[in-house]
């Protein structure tokens, strides 16, 4: 049997332990592309819609990938997900077996649209993402707590062990940040539960506006502005933009807060980079590109490391 017919085979098997679908004749096919560049779509878990062969029902399962083992908490993540959940700000959750890595979801399809970059030129969006974000801070502690300055040492250090192509000033993009974590650490808020990932594709968007946040797999506790940072870097190519939309956010404008949160942006970079190169060097999956999808958060975290923008912020934290 193929890996393919394995997968399909564990999908359709997952489904039928949900309620209601025991006796179905289900229909299992991946459900979007997998894309590792430009955006990193689909490559944590294989993304399959299953459906009624009868009624023409559908469920979105995600199947998790053995290579994402190491920079992903499944049983945070699929807990994370429950939550979600239950606050009504992500996809109804069916199933959650983290031991089999397999997520059974509703499916938002018809009526729902991935989030664009020109999509959040409205406000109203961008509002709906940034209240979702915090409804899921208010929550107890998940079990996983990771910054993304302790992430990015411990990456580094796992991808020059494994012989992972880095660029040749990753050094000293990992000891810039390092020195700006000594920056940001003391001024840092209480670590809350975040989502933890600012790709603009984990945000779907109903004809109401609606919002839902999927893919929950980088959540963790972290400081809520590190959350909002890696949003901001992903959702708006300038700063101005991004100034506009936080000082909304915040009820105002905090010119130490915000360049804590640009801080976190540059070093999100750093890290999802990092990850990149590192699932590169460990995947037998070689037809995607991951080094292409790194080399770009490399270049714009040394973009942002290059500019004197990086260290007028430091000194106004």
């Amino acid at each position: 049997m193929s890996m393919f017919e394995e997968q399909r085979r564990l999908v359709e098997a997952g489904v039928r332990r949900v309620p209601g679908w025991e006796e179905r004749r289900v229909l299992a096919e991946p459900a979007i592309p997998v894309l590792a560049s430009p955006s990193w779509r689909g490559v944590d878990g294989s993304p399959w819609r299953v459906r009624d062969a009868a009624g023409g029902e559908s469920l979105f399962v995600k199947l998790m990938d053995a290579d994402a083992a190491f920079y992903i908490d499944v049983p945070c993540a699929f807990e994370a997900a429950r939550r979600a959940s239950a606050l009504g700000i992500g996809p109804t959750v069916f199933l959650a077996d983290a031991e089999a890595g397999l997520l059974v979801m509703e499916d938002l399809d018809l009526g729902w649209t991935t989030g664009t970059l020109d999509r959040l030129l409205d406000p109203g969006i961008v509002d709906g993402v940034v209240a979702a974000r915090r409804r899921f801070q208010e929550g107890p502690p998940l079990p996983r707590s990771a910054g993304v300055f302790e992430e990015i040492a411990r990456f580094h250090a796992d991808a020059e062990a494994a012989g992972a192509q880095l660029p040749a000033d990753a050094g000293w993009l990992v000891e810039e940040l390092r020195l700006a974590a000594e920056a940001v650490r003391p001024a840092a808020e209480r670590a809350v539960p975040v989502h933890g990932d600012g790709n603009v594709s984990n945000i779907l968007i109903g004809e109401a506006g609606e919002i839902r946040l999927v893919d929950w797999d980088r959540a963790t506790n972290a400081d809520p502005l590190e959350d909002l940072g890696s949003f901001l870097v992903e959702a708006f190519d300038e700063e101005p933009e991004a100034r506009d939309a936080f000082a909304r956010m915040m009820g105002g404008f905090d010119e130490k807060a915000f360049n804590r949160a640009w801080i976190y942006g540059v070093a999100d970079d750093l890290r999802w980079g990092l990850i990149g190169t590192l699932v590169a060097a460990k995947s037998p999956r070689k037809t995607f590109e991951f080094h292409k999808f790194a080399s770009w958060r490399f270049v714009r975290c040394r973009m942002a490391v290059q500019a004197p923008r990086f260290g007028q912020a430091l000194r106004r934290i």
